[in-house]
């Protein structure tokens, strides 16, 4: 039902395209082509501060079955839906279809119930957000939700944020985005095993990120694009020789470089700083070397994944109004 609805979605969107209701031969062609055209939702991504530290995170809006909508917080850096407030008529355990810019999955979805009286949560529930929505693509105990959507919805889409003072425009989650031609950086992420549901999984904690700092010779780390986090987080025996603060904070005022792979330039850069979802970044000098991004880089560019190929694009963002 839910594949014909969108059919008739593209079909009626390609009737107002031609213009007439007397369709020639061509014409019926054409409609016959937008039929089977991709289509892209765009959900809208809300910009809140986020409770008690710096910086901010993204909301998007679905539902749970039939009950009413609710708020959760988009995070790439988990997987699967994870609800501390679960919706007036939606079951507090189980499966359930759920639905994103009035497109719902196509299987029932797995989904947890938190129970906690961490006064942090408190901060959450009490300006509306209901749970954590992990789109990761990679290793977890339940299933991306995004992954159940129907086509091409449910293997590509992008996300951006926008700051409460940006004037691009608000954020979004585009489903069934295109595969960015014009990308500034591309990150091939390594294959893993198949979910219950045969979708193949990603690791998006091990992109191949390559880190400068001031005048440091270049580390190249497993790297993850983490929506949830404010803050970078640069991890490894290798970093303690950063110039940090007695918090192990890098020291602000250190330059910082990234690029994709071993590429010839370092397209992304800043200044560390004390803003989170900006420039402050953490220095953990023990385990294994790898860097949590944080989520200024969902600020700063458009972040693309593609389940079918296991792919992952920072790219401009877009214009405003789109």
């Amino acid at each position: 039902m839910v594949g014909a609805r969108y059919v008739a979605v593209a079909v009626l969107a390609g009737l107002a395209l031609l213009g007439s209701a007397a369709a020639s031969a061509a014409d019926s062609a054409a409609q016959h082509q937008a039929a089977k055209a991709p289509i892209a939702v765009r959900v809208p991504i809300r910009t809140i501060d986020t409770p008690s530290r710096t910086g901010q995170n993204g909301i998007v809006e679905m539902r749970l079955g039939d009950a009413a909508p609710i708020n959760v917080m988009l995070d790439t850096g988990s997987v699967g839906l994870r609800l501390w407030s679960v919706p007036s008529g939606a079951a507090p355990l189980g499966k359930a279809i759920m639905t994103f810019g009035g497109v719902a999955t196509t299987i029932a979805v797995p989904f947890q119930r938190i129970d906690t009286d961490s006064s942090y949560i408190q901060q959450w529930k009490a300006i509306g957000v209901a749970g954590i929505l992990g789109v990761g693509v990679g290793r977890g105990a339940l299933t991306n939700p995004l992954a159940s959507l129907p086509g091409n919805l449910g293997k590509r889409w992008s996300i951006h944020f926008a700051r409460n003072t940006s004037t691009s425009g608000a954020g979004a989650l585009l489903l069934g985005a295109k595969t960015p031609t014009d990308a500034l950086m591309y990150f091939p992420l390594p294959r893993l095993h198949k979910n219950a549901n045969g979708v193949t999984l990603w690791d998006d904690h091990a992109a191949t990120g390559c880190w400068t700092f001031d005048r440091l010779p270049e580390q190249c780390v497993p790297t993850w694009f983490d929506s949830g986090f404010t803050v970078m987080r640069i991890k490894g025996s290798q970093f303690a020789s950063l110039p940090q603060t007695a918090a192990n904070l890098l020291k602000p005022g250190t330059r910082v470089g990234m690029a994709a792979g071993s590429s010839a330039f370092a397209p992304s850069h800043f200044v560390a700083g004390h803003a989170g979802s900006r420039n402050l970044a953490r220095v953990l000098p023990k385990g294994k070397p790898t860097i949590n991004t944080g989520n200024s880089f969902f600020f700063d560019y458009k972040v693309t994944y593609d389940i079918t190929t296991g792919a992952l694009y920072l790219g401009q963002l877009p214009e405003k109004g789109n």
